[in-house]
């Protein structure tokens, strides 16, 4: 029924590109290649990194085997896209930007038997916004996915822009549960989300994931900055 609904919308209502307006397609090609981010640095650090976006210090220090993300949170028409798809509800994006993560992916070696966990929104904040914009992304991926075996058990601020790097992995301690330890045990995890900041909230949702026994973590966002 879900379906049915939404392409008699797209017939009546058809999509608009989030990044330019132009009547085409929930992304356009030009939009989603004009945000693109080419560039090799840390993710954390921003020093010199090879192909796994984690330079040999802050790999030592962090349980992530790479980190890959679309584009630069300061991009104007990146937040413009990622915007619509969590602020305006337009779900239709979903396909396009696991599309382009999945390119992402391959580049990247990712291996296709791996488990893919989306960053859980608190109950509370995703009945306000009626979906969770990471699950809804690892849905589209074509991947193996539970959405369901991390919870979060605690809100925290948006991106807590306030907050020192100190006091955002401070902040996000203990804020994830994994329900169900054995699905993810000796598993190659997959971790999807939005936007990324200081890294934080993947950090510590990797923490808990090898705390259950998963195998090598990974981590894909569509933006960071």
């Amino acid at each position: 029924m879900y379906k049915v609904i939404h392409t008699a919308l797209d017939i009546l209502f058809p999509p608009h590109c989030a990044g330019c307006g132009s009547a085409s397609q929930a992304l356009c090609a030009s939009c989603a290649r004009a945000t693109a981010y080419l560039g090799k640095e840390c993710f954390f650090c921003a020093g010199p990194a090879e192909k796994n976006n984690i330079c040999g210090q802050c790999s030592r220090n962090h349980d992530f085997e790479s980190i890959i993300w679309l584009w630069r949170y300061q991009n104007e028409k990146a937040r413009t896209i990622i915007a619509a798809y969590k602020y305006k509800r337009k779900s239709a994006l979903a396909l396009p930007l696991a599309r382009l993560l999945s390119q992402k992916l391959r580049e990247h070696n990712i291996p296709r038997d791996i488990v893919v966990i989306p960053v859980p929104l608190h109950k509370n904040k995703e009945r306000e916004r009626g979906f969770n914009q990471a699950a809804l992304i690892a849905k589209n991926l074509g991947l193996y996915s539970l959405s369901t075996v991390a919870v979060r058990l605690k809100e925290t601020s948006p991106q807590a822009w306030t907050e020192s790097r100190r006091e955002r992995f401070k902040h996000m301690e203990n804020v994830f549960l994994i329900t169900r330890p054995e699905t993810v045990q000796n598993k190659d995890i997959l971790i999807i989300d939005d936007v990324a900041t200081t890294g934080a909230t993947l950090s510590e949702l990797a923490r808990v994931l090898k705390k259950a026994g998963a195998a090598k973590i990974y981590a894909a966002v569509l933006a960071h900055g």
